[in-house]
């Protein structure tokens, strides 16, 4: 044989192994298998939102028990957000602004009692996670996902009737 038949017999075979190791890695990035976050985008109220509050809101420092139950951490220390409040007849409601991951999201609360109740939302309003935090006491995750998702709503709709260019 001659060494032109070599070489050439010998590439595709190198092209394809080399594929087929590349292959699965390829496969893992998409199926998310890393435990990298997902990164959601901006609806368009949610963009509104963010720039109200941006425009409107107040620098402030928050706990950092009930945000670390939501995966929101900053090495123990407080997190920095942006907040903006607001009141009506069944109470004050507040939604921080956080941007500790590289994202934005926000953290929608308000009190019942001597309860603050905190919602977890991406810049899509999904709910990502419900805590509930006793004035004297550690806070948990909600496991009643119906009160949560109620909750939530309200806060929601709240928020909703204040976000300009609706």
């Amino acid at each position: 044989m001659s060494p032109s038949v070599v070489s050439r017999r010998v590439f595709p075979r190198r092209a394809l192994l080399g594929a087929a190791l590349l292959l699965p890695l390829g496969a893992c990035q998409n199926a998310n298998l890393f435990g990298k976050t997902k990164i959601t985008t901006l609806s368009p109220r949610g963009d509104r939102l963010v720039r109200l509050i941006q425009n409107t809101g107040t620098d402030n420092m928050m706990a950092p028990e009930a945000p670390a139950l939501m995966g929101i951490t900053n090495e123990g220390r407080d997190i920095p957000v942006r907040q903006l409040a607001g009141e009506n007849d069944s109470g004050r409601y507040v939604v921080s602004l956080v941007n500790i991951r590289k994202i934005h999201e926000f953290i929608f609360h308000r009190r019942q009692g001597d309860v603050l109740i905190l919602h977890q939302s991406d810049t899509a309003f999904a709910r990502l996670q419900s805590v509930r935090y006793p004035r004297n006491g550690k806070p948990s995750v909600i496991t009643d996902v119906a009160f949560a998702e109620a909750d939530f709503q309200q806060q929601l709709a709240f928020w909703f009737g204040r976000i300009p260019g609706r």
